[in-house]
């Protein structure tokens, strides 16, 4: 038996295959006869509080329904940490709580900000002398973090995204006078879900129009581009990232919605499809309509990507296995090789951390309003792979954990 004890937490926006993640940590963590495997709900936030389980003490039964259950099942949380010489006491508080309950190895399960959170405390347990290995596992609809191929959480989302689409392009296509229709797909800075929809094309559904954050936006031309697609085809399928941008690199919605802030003071990005929508009734008259498909991108688990959830879980299992042999201060990456296939590594965190991987040039097509279809070829085989669902009473069956707190 290893005598110490290991704590994961998740943290940051859910998705479809975080959870499988977990449950590789666990396994690997059982398997190599661990004699604790705590888990911090609600993240960083959950150590501070002393809010904590021992995931040793769940069923098998239900930590099995782990790899399809979405979401954080250990709860999440946005939580920036400050730097150790502005705040020094969250760290001593949580040097505390793992010395106390004898923690040597720390998993965060997450995406930038995540990873920034690996860091820093990775580097005050170093100079502070304390045996903690400490190991970021990534997570991201967004797949904006750098250093690896892509991001568990990506793949998944993009097989709902694209499968929507089509869905959509079909009934879009049932009259033979359409409409315009937008549909709002998530990216703040990054537009690599945006860009996922030229998957459409092939199911012979392609959308006709698609803008990224990456590519200045300029609503003229958008407006003569829809003008020219309806006026030949009667209707339009438009997918747009909700963080598009203007050649300035503003925010498209800046100028364009009265509620510009959250109490954060950053800008909210939710409703450029309606905005862009009212655009075209106005100035063009046509029929409109906005889709904005919000929260199920990341958390519709009944259509996962088979290949999400593997690489998610074996990301859990390598991170596990890796901070044993004595690495800290990394993140877990994926190197493709061949057709394709995973190799797992680490990166230094430092190299990651508060970093954003943008979708290249070379995918972007020169008019900067649709995606190349070099894009295919590498989004293409993370959705491969369909999944057995577990269902209860028509609906789908999702871990039930305990989450009895332990008292420290």
């Amino acid at each position: 038996m290893i005598e110490t004890s290991c704590i994961i937490a998740q943290s940051g926006g859910p998705t479809a295959v975080i959870n499988s993640s977990l449950l590789g940590v666990i396994d690997a963590a059982k398997k190599m006869n661990m004699k604790h495997i705590y888990g911090a709900l609600n993240g960083i936030d959950g150590i501070l509080n002393e809010r904590i389980i021992d995931l040793k003490e769940e069923s098998e039964t239900e930590l099995g329904y782990l790899k399809n259950t979405p979401s954080a099942a250990l709860g999440s949380v946005r939580f920036h940490l400050k730097d150790y010489k502005t705040d020094p006491a969250t760290y001593e508080k949580i040097y505390e709580v793992f010395k106390k309950l004898n923690i040597h190895y720390f998993f965060y399960i997450g995406g930038n900000d995540s990873m920034d959170t690996c860091h820093k405390v990775a580097e005050y347990f170093k100079q502070h002398s304390y045996d903690c290995k400490v190991i970021g596992i990534p997570k991201t609809i967004d797949n904006d973090l750098m250093g690896t191929d892509h991001t568990p959480g990506y793949g998944s989302s993009v097989k709902y995204v694209v499968n929507v689409l089509s869905e959509i392009y079909l009934d879009t296509h049932a009259y033979k006078k359409g409409r315009v229709t937008v549909v709002e797909i998530m990216g703040r800075n990054a537009g690599w879900l945006t860009a996922s929809s030229v998957l459409t094309k092939v199911s012979n559904t392609p959308v006709d129009l698609i803008y990224v954050p990456e590519a200045p936006f300029d609503i003229n031309q958008f407006l003569d581009k829809v003008k020219r697609i309806y006026d030949e085809k009667q209707k339009v399928l438009v997918a747009v990232s909700e963080g598009i941008k203007t050649k300035d690199g503003e925010y498209f919605l800046k100028s364009h919605m009265s509620n510009k802030t959250d109490s954060f003071g950053h800008m909210q990005l939710g409703g450029v499809g309606q905005v862009l929508s009212e655009i075209v009734s106005e100035k063009l008259s046509l029929p409109v309509r906005a889709i904005e498909l919000n929260l199920p991108q990341r958390s519709s688990s009944h259509i996962a990507s088979a290949t999400d959830i593997e690489e998610a879980y074996n990301c859990g299992v390598y991170a596990l296995n890796e901070a044993v042999k004595g690495e800290t201060g990394k993140m877990v990456v994926m190197k493709r090789v061949g057709d394709y296939q995973i190799e797992y590594s680490l990166s230094d965190i430092s190299k990651i951390a508060n970093e954003v991987k943008m979708v290249p040039n070379e995918y972007i097509t020169d008019e900067l309003d649709y995606i190349t279809d070099e894009f295919i070829n590498y989004a293409l085989p993370l959705i491969q792979g369909d999944i057995t669902i577990p269902y209860e009473n028509g609906i789908v069956r999702f871990a039930r954990l305990k989450k009895d707190l332990i008292k420290l």
